[in-house]
C-alpha cells in the first residue's frame, strides 16, 4: 500500500507567518516585489515574537469565562492579532522611550524614534480586533458547551407526562 503524504498546516500561526504579516524583512519583502529601505534587520527577534504568541494565548484565556487552553486550541486569526497587538505595543513603547527629535536652523525637526503613536495605533486597532473575535469566539463556545444542559421548569408539566 502506497502512503501518501498531505500537507499539514501548523495549528497556530509560525514565527515566519507573522514575520509575513508584518512585512518584518530587510530589504525586499519575499515574493511581493517590494522594498523595506529603512529596515537593516527583522525588526522583532524570534524571541519577541514567540513571546507575543504566548501573550495573546495568555490574553485568550483570562478573558471570561477563564479557560486555560493552549495555543492549537484557539483560533489562529485571534492568536495571530492578539500576537501583532502585543509586538505594536512593545515597539511603541521602545519608540517612546527613545524618542529625540533634533532641529539645526530652518530645517524641518528631524524625529528619531518618533513614531510611537502610529505603532500605538496599530496596536489599539488589532488589539480591537482581537477582542471583538476572541468575545465572540467565547461566547460561542459558552453557548455551545451549554446546549442541551439545560432544562425548562415546564418540562414535566406537559399533557404528555400527566
Amino acid at each position: 500500500m502506497t502512503v501518501v503524504g498531505y500537507p499539514v498546516t501548523s495549528a497556530f500561526p509560525t514565527r515566519a507567518e507573522v514575520r509575513r504579516f508584518m512585512r518584518d524583512y530587510p530589504g525586499p519583502v519575499k515574493d511581493t516585489g517590494t522594498l523595506n529601505v529603512l529596515l537593516d534587520n527583522v525588526e522583532f527577534s524570534d524571541a519577541d515574537i514567540d513571546a507575543a504568541l504566548g501573550h495573546a494565548v495568555d490574553l485568550y484565556n483570562v478573558m471570561t469565562p477563564v479557560t486555560s487552553l493552549g495555543m492549537a486550541s484557539i483560533p489562529r486569526a485571534l492568536t495571530l492579532y492578539g500576537a501583532i497587538s502585543h509586538l505594536m505595543l512593545s515597539e511603541g513603547m521602545r519608540q517612546l522611550r527613545n524618542q529625540a527629535t533634533v532641529q539645526d536652523g530652518n530645517v524641518q525637526p528631524i524625529g528619531i524614534d518618533d513614531k510611537q503613536a502610529l505603532y500605538q495605533q496599530w496596536a489599539d486597532w488589532m488589539r480591537n480586533q482581537f477582542m471583538t473575535m476572541a468575545r465572540a469566539v467565547k461566547t460561542q463556545r459558552n453557548m455551545e458547551s451549554a446546549w442541551g444542559g439545560l432544562s425548562s421548569g415546564y418540562l414535566n408539566t406537559t399533557r404528555s407526562h400527566g
